[in-house]
């Protein structure tokens, strides 16, 4: 499936003949968009900000644009926006599209009403510094915005005013406490009984233990995800910890493999969250509910086709990304219900090895009391046709 970040490619068409019959004050928004245009007037007016289209005219409808352009700002009288219908359907039909289709929307209306151009600077953390981002792509990285929770008031701060100072997100400096967690399950896969999954060889994966690690190798054409089933659940208002160590040594580059966690009920559409990183020295986060992955950062901490250790700490509502015990990124976390399944993805005809499994929790008399169990742990393998890591069209 295509997609990118909706190319503002702002087309300048003043050419005479055609404004000079052209009604310069009409207005005519597409039903689908005139919740978005309200919204954008509202968080104008609350940054001392007036528009009033209605009067002074503005044009939004859907297009058929190509080249993989998600929205397209025309400077004429009146501005003229055209939205991608193809596009527009395939985000609607996943968790997220709201905000997704807000910033679509804000990202042309900004170029629109207030006069901004595309600026592809970044944060502290990598994040993109404004939902103004886009155009030419910038070291080939995708345009995908974390635009939710937390981010969404800076960034709606910074489209009304660019000098926004940077937010308490955006820093590289761990703001919570991390000490204190008590093991739940670990693995070191130096034996079979420590396996989690079935050791087999089958016309789709072979599972193996390879020198004190376990070996998931794939036969198919589609991502695996490779989870096991905790006995006892962990509840989602508890603060917990989940690390692997992990290794692709070969394949395109550009292959994402990593962490995964999901619900009790999961399944190949279910709320699978995901931590994963490429051997071109990316990451990327996100859940399966949504159209793609939340944003994609660089980051040199990476050992391309090396062992890299991932770690997530949920603290409260969000999540604190962890690469080779570097503290990269934070972001809330989507799932809202208690987890027992947690593994590891792997790409198309991949082979990754993986060791030191350990989930853990913050220590309580609960927490304690667990881990003196013996807790079951039951291993599957799951084929999915799609992993929704797409990149967001361009605007």
């Amino acid at each position: 499936m295509k997609c990118l970040r909706y190319s503002s490619v702002c087309v300048l068409l003043f050419i005479l003949v055609f404004t000079s019959c052209k009604d310069s004050h009409e207005y005519s928004v597409d039903s689908a968009f005139t919740e978005y245009l309200q919204r954008f007037e509202d968080e104008a007016a609350t940054r001392g900000r007036t528009f009033d289209p209605k009067s002074s005219g503005l044009i939004i409808e859907f297009g058929d644009l190509s080249g993989d352009v998600a929205g397209l700002t025309h400077y004429e009288k009146p501005i003229r926006i055209q939205i991608d219908k193809t596009y527009w359907d395939a985000i609607s039909k996943t968790a997220g599209a709201d905000m997704m289709k807000e910033d679509l929307l804000f990202h042309e209306l900004g170029h629109g009403l207030l006069g901004r151009e595309h600026l592809n600077t970044t944060l502290e953390n990598g994040d993109w510094k404004s939902i103004m981002c886009g155009g030419d792509k910038v070291n080939d990285r995708a345009w995908n915005i974390n635009y939710r929770g937390e981010r969404r008031k800076y960034y709606l701060d910074e489209l009304f005013k660019e000098s926004t100072a940077a937010p308490d997100f955006s820093s590289l400096e761990l703001a919570v406490d991390t000490t204190g967690y008590s093991t739940f399950v670990q693995r070191n896969f130096d034996t079979q009984d420590q396996a989690i999954w079935p050791l087999v060889d089958d016309s789709q994966h072979k599972i193996s233990l390879d020198n004190g690690r376990l070996c998931f190798q794939s036969k198919v054409d589609q991502t695996y995800l490779v989870l096991a089933k905790m006995g006892t659940s962990i509840s989602i208002n508890s603060n917990f910890s989940y690390e692997i160590t992990i290794q692709y040594p070969t394949g395109t580059a550009t292959n994402q493999y990593g962490l995964i966690f999901a619900p009790a009920s999961s399944n190949a559409t279910d709320s699978t969250e995901y931590f994963t990183i490429n051997n071109n020295q990316r990451m990327f986060m996100g859940n399966r509910l949504w159209y793609s992955f939340f944003t994609e950062l660089p980051e040199s901490s990476i050992v391309q086709a090396g062992v890299n250790k991932l770690k997530v700490f949920k603290v409260g509502g969000i999540l604190y990304y962890f690469i080779n015990g570097i503290y990269c990124y934070r972001s809330e976390i989507v799932t809202s219900t208690n987890l027992n399944q947690f593994g590891f993805m792997v790409p198309a005809q991949g082979t990754v090895w993986v060791d030191n499994f350990k989930i853990a929790q913050q220590a309580s008399a609960g927490v304690v009391q667990k881990v003196k169990q013996n807790i079951q742990v039951i291993g599957g393998a799951q084929v999915i046709s799609d992993f929704n890591q797409h990149t967001i069209n361009k605007q």
